[in-house]
């Protein structure tokens, strides 16, 4: 099975990123939802949002912020973000936030190669050749600074809520 999920992490609390977002014209309407459930294609238009402290992490089945960047390059003006596109052609983007330049990709990697190039330079020894796989080291290097063994990811110990357009 292809996972093709967009990740869009913010470096903020979730209050934060309700108020000053796009997510503000959606609506909370389920707590406490497992991974499964978000990735999965029954969310149509929906988001999955968790939070792994500093990081809200919003998930969208149609990857509408990794194919059309307005809405990082937007966020990335106020919020340190990274984007992740999971799947076999990977995409992680990390956008320039800091005192000399806000806004704007700082750091793009593009597919398996690329991915793998980019755990080589982290000191990471990618657990096979998948780009499922890679983007998932990618996220726990980037996102939760360590490493899991075993195909295993922090994303799945997380519980989300679903968002719904209003």
């Amino acid at each position: 099975m292809a996972w093709n999920i967009g990740l869009l992490c913010i470096k903020a609390d979730v209050v934060k990123v309700e108020e000053d977002t796009f997510l503000d014209i959606f609506y909370k309407s389920k707590d406490g939802v497992h991974f499964e459930e978000i990735a999965s294609v029954t969310m149509d238009s929906a988001l999955g949002v968790g939070y792994a402290q500093p990081w809200t992490l919003i998930f969208d089945i149609n990857g509408r912020f990794i194919f059309d960047q307005k809405i990082p390059m937007e966020i990335s003006k106020k919020y340190k973000i990274k984007t992740f596109w999971i799947a076999e052609s990977l995409i992680y983007r990390d956008y320039h936030f800091g005192i000399l330049k806000k806004g704007g990709v700082k750091t793009e990697v593009n597919g398996r190669d690329e991915g793998l190039k980019y755990l080589t330079s982290k000191g990471i020894k990618a657990a096979d050749e998948w780009g499922e796989t890679i983007i998932f080291q990618i996220i726990e290097k980037e996102i939760f600074n360590k490493f899991k063994e075993n195909y295993d990811t922090s994303l799945w110990d997380l519980r989300y809520a679903k968002y719904e357009l209003d």
